[in-house]
């Protein structure tokens, strides 16, 4: 599954797009602003249909929805290098990402972990999740030795088939929806036995209409609304950023695969400390981390200073899918995971969709990314006051 999860739409759409940001660029003579629209139609589109694919996942499982869904993700980014003339075309194709290719994203992976693990939940969220930081930390130097050597058409080529011809038939092999497929419980317990059913398996279902009138359900939405704006607004722009600055297109990728590297290894420590700890608190300590990061990218962080920003900014980026699915499965439970969470995560897409384009816009105005890494820092500050506001969990 971690290997599979590597694949998703975050690494092989979002943030590949960046190594394809200059090339396109040269070829076509788009600006920055105008190829990172593409991400926001795919994530605005996800966004759309992610509740409703939620819901499917919640009433016929995950890997039905899961398996048709790569396969016509693999395609689409297969169709890219042979169709696209136009500005248009790339937008038609990642708005067919979004909209139809949506099940390939986070929530199947998390609503299978999710039913099979209970007590050690935040450790099992990290670890799957942590295919997120393996597709950020092997995309890069692979995606850009493609592309010096055999040109950006190669790039499209070589992701659709890892996803076409690796993560498609493991899902087909390998994922099973539910433990009770098996013959077992969550935690791999053979025994039925009412004292080892965590209360929040038993909690009813909730209705759409009961979760929007949640305050709290509002005030997860903000905080990750505005996370996902800065940090991934800096992922879709965070090579071209370091190549302007006199980087070579290696050693960017290389500080880009740090990041990825991090990810990894963040995801699963702080998994492990979302079971230890209240996971509030943890989240604040690592968005403080990512203000540092971005400060020092605004401070005109090269080389080796770089790299510690990746290192930094590798902290939150590992803890926010985490984080966005433990907190609904501990204030909410897991019978209404799919919607709850695909509600929430549309919350996550609106600042994925907004950041990269701001973020380029801004550069295409001003010829730098200092305002906006500025403000973006200043955010994260914000965020983690939020966060440090949020109450107790409800379920446990």
């Amino acid at each position: 599954m971690l290997l599979c999860y590597s694949t998703a739409s975050g690494q092989f759409a979002l943030a590949a797009l960046s190594f394809f940001i200059i090339p396109l660029g040269l070829e076509f003579g788009w600006s920055r602003g105008d190829i990172l629209f593409s991400t926001a139609l795919l994530t605005m589109s996800q966004a759309l249909v992610t509740p409703i694919v939620g819901r499917i996942i919640d009433r016929f499982g995950s890997k039905e929805v899961l398996m048709p869904s790569i396969l016509l993700f693999g395609l689409l980014l297969a169709a890219i290098p042979l169709f696209i003339s136009e500005i248009w075309h790339i937008y038609i194709i990642y708005l067919m990402m979004g909209s139809l290719a949506c099940g390939s994203t986070a929530i199947p992976y998390l609503r299978i972990v999710g039913s099979w693990f209970n007590k050690n939940r935040g450790l099992a969220f990290g670890i799957a999740m942590s295919g997120g930081g393996l597709g950020f930390a092997y995309m890069p130097p692979l995606l850009q030795y493609m592309i010096d050597n055999h040109g950006w058409r190669s790039g499209f080529y070589v992701l659709a088939a890892i996803i076409i011809f690796i993560a498609f038939p493991l899902i087909a092999i390998v994922v099973r929806n539910t433990p009770s497929q098996m013959g077992l419980l969550p935690d791999g317990e053979v025994q039925k036995a009412d004292d080892k059913i965590i209360p929040q398996e038993k909690a009813p279902k909730i209705t759409l209409s009961e979760l929007l009138q949640e305050k709290l359900i509002w005030h997860l939405y903000a905080i990750f609304v505005l996370l996902t704006f800065c940090l991934y607004g800096l992922m879709a722009n965070f090579a071209p950023l370091l190549i302007d600055r006199g980087m070579e297109t290696g050693s960017a990728a290389l500080v880009v695969s740090t990041l990825g590297i991090t990810v990894i290894c963040s995801r699963v420590g702080i998994g492990y400390l979302l079971d230890k700890f209240f996971a509030p608190k943890v989240a604040m300590v690592c968005v403080i981390f990512s203000a540092i990061g971005i400060a020092l990218l605004a401070a005109g962080a090269i080389g080796m200073a770089a790299f510690v920003a990746a290192l930094f900014i590798g902290v939150s980026i590992g803890a926010e899918f985490d984080l966005l699915a433990y907190l609904t499965s501990r204030y909410f439970g897991m019978k209404s995971f799919g919607l709850i969470y695909g509600i929430l995560f549309t919350g996550f897409l609106l600042g994925v969709s907004a950041g990269p384009f701001v973020f380029g816009a801004v550069f295409d105005h001003f010829g730098s990314y200092f305002i906006i890494l500025t403000i973006s820092s200043l955010l994260l500050i914000v965020i983690a006051g939020l966060m440090a506001l949020l109450p107790k969990y409800k379920n446990i």
